[in-house]
């Protein structure tokens, strides 16, 4: 309910801006830039206001029904909604060509909020000029999202705690522990867990990448 209402207000502030921003002179580059940089921070509140709902689900017993899912499909949906502040972070979203996309057996909404949280916290570590990779795979019944980046990668005796609400507080103090705003990967684990999917960290070729995975659809 919190979520719900926050939301209302912040509806109405990003119409607003997109109303002035529609009529302000072309001539006014700072103005416009000042209304795209606010845009911007609407958007993000909103998905932190999106992790407000993630956090009251996760004490719910009875989780959402799931079913079949695209989940190529759900990548390219949040890569739209992240595509300003890879834009902004001068860090480039590719798809590795190649990979066969499953369909899982998860509830797509909050499938798909575990995806938009790993992907900020991939353009929030990657360098710039840097790139974000998203692959595929499927095994052992199993279908996944493989996100890599050039960012830090995760200590191995750290993966498991930074999924959680207690090792994204101290992750703060650790930069290679890559906290994530809003408590981001541990909303990302908790999204992914709502959905009937789990997360993975790991590391390969120098590179750190997150594993979304879930049930194939039979």
């Amino acid at each position: 309910m919190l979520a719900h209402d926050m939301r209302n207000p912040l509806s109405a502030l990003l119409t607003n801006i997109h109303f002035v921003k529609s009529v302000v002179k072309q001539n006014e580059p700072d103005v416009e830039e000042a209304l795209s940089d606010s845009a911007l921070s609407c958007t993000i509140l909103s998905q932190l206001i999106g992790n407000l709902d993630v956090l009251g689900r996760a004490f719910l017993t009875v989780l959402p029904d799931p079913r079949p899912t695209a989940v190529r499909q759900a990548a390219g949906e949040a890569v739209l909604r992240m595509a300003a502040q890879a834009t902004l972070a001068g860090i480039e979203i590719r798809f590795s060509p190649g990979t066969h996309a499953p369909t899982l057996l998860v509830e797509p909404n909050f499938f798909g909020r575990a995806i938009d949280n790993l992907l900020a916290n991939a353009l929030q570590y990657s360098p710039a000029q840097g790139h974000v990779i998203i692959e595929f795979d499927t095994r052992d019944g199993r279908g996944s999202l493989i996100m890599a980046d050039s960012g830090p990668t995760v200590p191995r005796e750290l993966r498991e705690l930074v999924l959680t609400g207690e090792g994204q507080v101290s992750a703060k103090q650790r930069f290679d522990a890559r906290y994530g705003r809003g408590l981001g990967l541990y909303c990302a684990a908790q999204a992914a867990r709502i959905s009937g999917a789990q997360i993975a960290i790991g590391e390969r070729d120098g590179r750190s990448w997150f594993e979304l995975s879930g049930p194939l659809v039979v």
